[in-house]
């Protein structure tokens, strides 16, 4: 079974960004309102997402246990930069 990279790169994506974030929130800016801190987090997100789409990455298919891998590393990132 094969699946395209669209939703394992988007959801490893979050993860990686939102432990970044935590770790790191004097570089992402987000030492002001709760507003602005989560539109930095969406326009993130958004900016990889249209990065890995101009680049087709999103559009290659890979085995379904290489896609929940992808998954599972960014919920473990997430996790651990918490």
């Amino acid at each position: 079974m094969y699946w395209k990279l669209r939703v394992p790169l988007l959801l490893g994506g979050i993860g990686v960004v939102s432990g970044l974030v935590q770790k790191f929130p004097n570089l992402f800016l987000i030492n002001t309102t709760t507003l602005f801190s989560s539109a930095v987090f969406i326009g993130l997100i958004g900016i990889i997402f249209t990065i890995l789409e101009k680049s087709n990455v999103n559009d290659k298919k890979v085995h379904f246990t290489i896609g929940v891998a992808i998954i599972i590393f960014g919920i473990i990132f997430d996790f651990l930069m918490s």
